[in-house]
């Protein structure tokens, strides 16, 4: 569970949002749980090196969906669009290449990059 305790380090942010949290990844496992990690507020960075100052929280879900962990410490991420795109947790830095070379990431850094850096379509 090694990556359930990192995940608890990140945090997204986009245009402000209600009390609605926004899922931005889900992590599912063999036996049946998963993990969610969601915004739970956000804002333009002042760090002239960053575009959005994100706090994310962390639910784990068991098979029939009951909520068995809840972490809701606003657990601190930035994120930068432009090149070089990265997204930083404490002082470590996680390049995003562009134009993503999936077309549906499974790396929560990447899904949080295209949330607030990626344009809409329609």
């Amino acid at each position: 569970m090694r990556a359930i305790a990192f995940f608890a380090g990140v945090l997204v942010a986009t245009p402000s949002m209600a009390a609605e949290q926004l899922i931005f990844y889900t992590a599912n496992f063999p036996d049946a749980t998963s993990v969610q990690l969601s915004i739970l507020n956000n804002s333009v960075s002042r760090d002239g090196d960053y575009d959005f100052d994100v706090a994310i929280g962390l639910v784990k879900t068991d098979a029939n969906g009951a909520i068995r962990y809840e972490d809701t410490g606003k657990h601190r991420a930035r994120v930068r669009c432009n090149y070089p795109a990265y997204v930083s947790v404490g002082a470590r830095r996680y390049p995003i290449e562009i134009p993503l070379s999936r077309s549906a990431p499974d790396d929560w850094k990447e899904n949080l990059w295209i949330t607030f850096c990626a344009a809409p379509s329609s």
